[in-house]
């Protein structure tokens, strides 16, 4: 009686494990959707009279909003050595909850927003999205004890060289301005890289997660915002103000953050980076449609070889 008890408590936790997975593959190809959109359509809003301290406010004021309901009703730290209530409640400190609103919130949507307004939308796709899974790989094994198969390694390498094909195509054809929107796109590849590893290891809900870094980037960016000159919302259209709150605030500074978060809970960090490598593709396509940019043969072969990479490393 005891070892059916047993095998059926064994092959219920199996199904349990393949159901999240399952959850997981799906919130995967659920943000390469999402990161791709957030591109085409931060573009399309910088085409506009909106400015990048511009549409950054209607991210945060909006995603604040929504999920501060849900961040009074979690809380957000305990004091330093209250380690029960820490796990019962799921509780972190300030310095935990100000590193993921600075890595997942404010200093990746302003890298990333500079970046968009600077650098085609092929070279932020494959430079902000392509690079994550090779800054997600570095950080882990100084943050967290991680290993990778052989397949993983090449397929990172191969990631690397198309990455390395695009820097190329920069360096030979690009103005001052589109390298500094390049810099600015890797830079924020690595602020994604670290909030996905932060959050992994503080074990929160995804929910929560997105709370506090939506909540508390709203803090600290409106007042700044409020100082600052030249502000545009004023006179922008107010169908290009309801775009780009919709999507950024709602679709990117709830939704994604949630999602990815819950890719991150249920297939770790990297691999739920590895998705993104998805992203170069789906978006370059994308933007030859709705912003006629046509790439150059660097950035195609680029593109194309980082998607190989992926496809490799996600055999693991």
């Amino acid at each position: 009686m005891c070892k059916n008890v047993t095998k059926l408590s064994s092959i219920a936790t199996a199904e349990a494990l393949v159901n999240s997975r399952r959850i997981g593959i799906l919130c995967g190809f659920a943000i390469v959707c999402l990161f791709s959109g957030f591109t085409l359509v931060s573009r399309m809003g910088f085409a506009s009279s909106l400015k990048v301290m511009d549409i950054a406010a209607l991210r945060f004021v909006t995603a604040g909003i929504v999920m501060l309901p849900l961040l009074l009703k979690y809380g957000l730290t305990v004091q330093e050595g209250q380690e029960k209530v820490r796990k019962a409640r799921g509780r972190i400190r300030l310095h935990e909850a100000a590193a993921l609103a600075l890595s997942g919130g404010l200093g990746f949507a302003m890298l990333a927003y500079t970046g968009f307004s600077l650098a085609p939308a092929s070279h932020a796709a494959v430079l902000l999205h392509g690079s994550l899974p090779l800054f997600s790989s570095l950080l882990a094994y100084t943050l967290l004890p991680a290993s990778l198969s052989m397949r993983r390694k090449l397929g990172l390498l191969i990631i690397a060289l198309g990455i390395a094909a695009m820097a190329y195509d920069s360096l030979i054809n690009a103005s001052m301005r589109q390298l500094l929107g390049d810099a600015a796109l890797l830079s924020a590849s690595i602020c994604w890289s670290a909030y996905g590893l932060l959050a992994q290891k503080l074990e929160l809900r995804p929910a929560h997660t997105a709370a506090i870094v939506a909540v508390c980037s709203m803090f600290c960016y409106l007042p700044l915002y409020l100082m600052l000159p030249g502000k545009a919302l004023l006179l922008a259209n107010w169908r290009e103000i309801l775009v780009q709150a919709l999507f950024q605030g709602v679709m990117i500074g709830v939704l994604s953050i949630y999602i990815y978060s819950q890719a991150v809970a249920r297939l770790g960090a990297l691999e739920t980076a590895l998705y993104t490598a998805a992203v170069p593709c789906v978006t370059t396509l994308a933007a030859v449609f709705f912003l006629a940019e046509i790439p150059g043969l660097l950035v195609q072969g680029g593109v194309l070889i980082v998607t190989a990479g992926m496809l490799l490393a996600m055999k693991n």
